[in-house]
């Protein structure tokens, strides 16, 4: 990569090439060594993912760097996410063995801190649902055991916030883009469960 300074948007980069940009970044200062990280417009980007997101001949794959102003917007990162990756909660049908998943990268404001959470249910909106779940059993309308709530309420939260319906099905194919195979079959079969008229 040329001295140009990490930016907003995506790239091509290992994890070595993602620790020299991040040290380039926060020094501010540009001096650190050169990387083989590479700049791509969202088109190439999304036609790489497409393509099984496989490392390079570098060892590179799919990063999206995006930019955190405030601690407002840490918090709503996935939201900005989806003006970059518009499909991040459908199913990953791209993923082939070796593939790997799309790392998203914060790079935050100098001063911009969140403390953080020690316990899922310090978080408001998160202990808002616990609060609805244990008068009724479900997140926004769908049924949840209660050993997966904490793995449900992010994933309805983030839906919700993309405006998207949440259900199992969705719920399930957003857990496909962190969760192994066998963990969101799991949980697919209780919420199938729970779930059935």
């Amino acid at each position: 990569m040329n001295d140009e300074p990490l930016r907003e948007g995506w790239y091509l980069m290992s994890p070595a090439d993602l620790e020299i940009e991040l040290r380039r970044f926060r020094s501010r200062s540009g001096s650190a060594e050169p990387s083989n990280a590479l700049a791509l417009e969202t088109e190439e980007a999304l036609r790489y993912r497409n393509a099984g997101n496989l490392p390079d001949h570098l060892g590179r794959t799919l990063r999206l760097v995006l930019r955190v102003d405030s601690a407002d917007e840490l918090r709503a990162l996935d939201e900005k996410r989806s003006s970059f990756e518009p499909d991040h909660h459908d199913a990953p049908d791209w993923r082939r063995p070796g593939s790997k998943p799309v790392n998203v990268v914060p790079l935050r404001a100098p001063g911009i801190h969140v403390p953080p959470i020690e316990d899922w249910l310090d978080d408001e909106a998160m202990a808002d649902l616990e609060t609805r779940w244990s008068q009724d059993g479900t997140v926004f309308g769908v049924r949840v055991p209660a050993e997966y709530r904490s793995f449900i309420y992010k994933t309805a939260l983030s839906l919700k916030g993309a405006g998207r319906p949440v259900t199992v099905e969705t719920i399930v194919d957003s857990l496909k883009r962190w969760l192994t195979a066998k963990d969101v079959d799991e949980i697919r079969a209780a919420l199938e469960s729970e779930n059935r008229s």
